[in-house]
């Protein structure tokens, strides 16, 4: 069980600012059509489960687009003509009534329509919310130690919401538009002349080939500036983690100077796209409108020579069919633009669908269940994807309730070999296994379950102490998380919090001093009561007060399990079963304390000098003290 720590091992810091060309071409995002056919699938099957509502939210479209259509017959050919001209004025209030019935049924009809639509749209949305943070938990932790971790969080909120305006919005007014301008035309051509229909639609080849001409301008643009977002989110996201360090070294107005050049970039892309909109609406305006001039010119000028071409309700009529036609058409060029932000969020989004997982459990995976905590390490050999070759053939045995110490110098692939315990990466060659079973053959979450990590910069998060305790085992009770923070010597400066178990710790812990947040999870991984436990240099960011009493509350947690060690002070590891010396990837000296210092090889070497420069550290520090004396 991960116990709430971040592995460090081979994790490379990336920033988008410095290698931002790079990872753009490692990672180009595929364009998408709405007529490609994975994405009309992966519609389909999102609906499927749906489809009684589908099928009710269709039919609402169909009646309200066909309620919607009857207005201008009325008002035009009935009440224009039939009454006003022909002077049937008996009628009048037949056809009024009957205008305003379909009034009333088309918005009725509408209402139902947009609940239902929108209600499955937002449905949709949650849905794949959450298929995607799920896929996200199922990738391996090279994924996330490769790419930024503001881009994967923009794909998760700004892509998505993205979509949802698509699906939640964009989808229910394509429908209806559509219906409208099929249903409108069919009326054209079954009621009016084929002059005023021609008077009317001339604009049309000019209106669909400007669209054509916008679409190939504005998508790359809208890609772009999905990309820019990500760069943004990637660049605050890492900012405000580092604040300190920031801070530290005065570097604020470097780091503004970095934000506001991708806000720039992003700024740039949302200019082109306003100065194409901005251009291109006004002009597709002003088309529109010379369709009505030319129906007036047709049908009105005529009919002022004495040449009638069109009666007056025929001319009201064809108005208003021609504002129903343009007016679905208009919308549907804006819903356009909503479908190209969506599109180019949805290629991103299925970007991370297509990443399978690194480390997958085999297909007749089995659970791993009570273990001793006996692990065989034999003869691996392992690189990471970069091609870096860290281990060479390394063994290393541990019994039930042995504790074997990792030491070598930085880089030396301590972290990496203990990463392949739990399984976070498998070997190039060799196997691990745990009471008999290579874990390529157990499933992962009952062999972590056997697993607690305590590492070298403990993660918490942002809630409660209680909360970050009971991370360790789900369902614990109060007494089990009081008595787990007693064993990690935690309690008495809980106590001491000002709603003690209660508190809110903030983001990361940052309320907490190093130590305090080291003892949590320590609290942390006692309560998860593992069979293996590894400690990643547990210690050395603390001072050494806190270091006592942590290393107090390490000697509980290590307490009758196989433990595995890599320590920066190796004073801490004396008591250790197993000294094991790593260097350059291949192990040099394994032995007890006593045995390496008798041999006087690395190990020894790397003792007396670090016992040396404590010696020194402990005479400096007598010596300010003296200093500062009276």
């Amino acid at each position: 069980m991960q116990t709430g720590v971040t592995m460090r091992g081979h994790g490379h810091r990336f920033r988008p600012f410095d290698t931002g060309a790079e990872a753009k071409d490692d990672e180009k995002v595929k364009p998408l059509r709405i007529t490609d056919r994975r994405m009309l699938a992966w519609f389909v099957e999102y609906l499927k489960p749906h489809w009684v509502k589908v099928l009710v939210g269709t039919l609402a479209t169909v009646l309200s687009s066909a309620a919607h259509l009857a207005p201008p017959y009325i008002t035009g050919k009935l009440i224009v003509d039939n009454v006003i001209r022909d002077q049937h004025y008996n009628l009048l209030a037949k056809y009024i009534l009957l205008l305003i019935g379909a009034y009333f049924v088309s918005q009725l009809l509408a209402a139902v329509r947009m609940n239902i639509m929108h209600v499955l749209g937002q449905r949709f949305v949650y849905e794949l919310r959450l298929n995607l943070y799920e896929h996200l938990q199922r990738l391996s932790l090279s994924y996330f130690e490769s790419r930024p971790t503001g881009d994967i969080m923009s794909r998760l909120s700004n892509d998505v919401n993205a979509v949802e305006d698509m699906v939640v919005h964009g989808t229910d007014q394509v429908i209806s538009s559509i219906l409208m301008v099929a249903g409108t035309i069919t009326i054209l051509f079954v009621l009016i002349k084929w002059q005023l229909i021609l008077a009317g639609l001339w604009p049309l080849p000019i209106f669909v080939g400007a669209l054509l001409i916008f679409a190939r301008y504005i998508r790359p643009i809208y890609r772009k500036i999905r990309e820019d977002l990500g760069d943004i989110n990637t660049e605050l996201q890492e900012n405000i983690a580092g604040m300190q360090v920031v801070k530290a070294f005065a570097r604020e107005d470097y780091e503004l100077e970095s934000f506001r050049k991708w806000s720039h970039e992003y700024y740039k892309a949302n200019v082109r796209r306003i100065w194409l909109w901005t251009t291109f609406f006004p002009f597709i305006g002003f088309l529109t409108s010379m369709s009505s001039v030319g129906v007036l010119w047709y049908g009105a000028g005529p009919s002022l020579a004495g040449n009638s071409v069109a009666s007056a309700g025929e001319i009201v009529m064809f108005l208003g069919y021609l504002m129903q036609f343009y007016g679905p058409v208009g919308m549907l060029i804006r819903v356009y633009d909503i479908f190209n932000r969506a599109l180019a969020a949805l290629a991103r989004i299925f970007q991370i669908f297509d990443e399978e997982p690194d480390i997958q459990d085999a297909p007749d995976a089995i659970e791993l269940t009570d273990i001793d905590g006996e692990v065989m390490i034999d003869n691996v050999t392992f690189k990471y994807k970069t091609g870096e070759t860290v281990l060479k053939g390394v063994t290393v045995y541990a019994r039930p309730g042995e504790t074997v110490a990792l030491v070598g110098r930085s880089g030396a692939g301590k972290t990496s070999l203990v990463n392949l315990i739990p399984r976070f990466y498998d070997p190039l060659e060799g196997s691990v296994t745990v009471d008999g079973h290579d874990v390529r053959q157990v499933t992962k979450a009952s062999l972590r379950s056997h697993i607690a990590l305590v590492l070298q910069e403990t993660f918490l998060f942002n809630g409660t102490v209680n909360d970050n305790i009971v991370y360790g085992r789900l369902g614990a009770s109060q007494e089990e998380i009081i008595q787990a923070a007693k064993a990690a010597y935690a309690h008495d400066f809980i106590m001491g919090l000002p709603e003690q178990y209660d508190t809110q710790i903030g983001e990361r812990g940052v309320k907490l001093s190093g130590g305090q947040k080291q003892r949590i999870a320590i609290a942390r991984a006692i309560l998860a009561d593992p069979r293996i436990l590894i400690l990643d240099e547990a210690t050395s960011l603390v001072d050494t007060e806190a270091e006592q009493q942590i290393q107090k509350a390490i000697e509980n947690l290590m307490a009758g399990r196989t433990v595995f060690v890599i320590a920066h002070r190796l004073s801490t590891i004396r008591n250790a079963d197993k000294i094991v010396v790593i260097e350059d990837g291949e192990i040099v000296e394994e032995a007890d304390h006593e045995a390496l210092m008798e041999r006087g090889g690395l190990y020894a070497e790397m003792y007396q000098r670090q016992f040396r420069l404590e010696d020194i550290w402990g005479a400096g520090q007598d010596i300010l003290g003296s200093n500062s004396r009276p």
